[in-house]
């Protein structure tokens, strides 16, 4: 399984808001390595398309933040 097919099922398997442990996510897949899967989670991550969960949980849970800065809250808001 290739780099992108396996980032693809993840993605396919994950449900969002769900925490999913690496050895779970490894029995769904189990034609690929530990290391492997954990590379797709890291590309994942870096990409902001799954968050870190505990030690070694992992959640779909895409981020909107795009770094910048956040404005300050106007007194209408308060």
């Amino acid at each position: 399984m290739s780099d992108r097919h396996l980032i693809s099922a993840l993605l396919d398997l994950m449900e969002w808001d769900h925490t999913y442990e690496a050895v779970i996510l490894h029995a769904m897949i189990p034609d690929t390595s530990m290391d492997r899967l954990r590379e797709a989670l890291h590309a994942l991550w870096i990409d902001r398309r799954v968050e870190r969960v505990g030690v070694s949980g992992w959640r779909r849970q895409e981020s909107s933040w795009d770094g910048r800065p956040l404005p300050a809250p106007s007194e209408s808001t308060l």
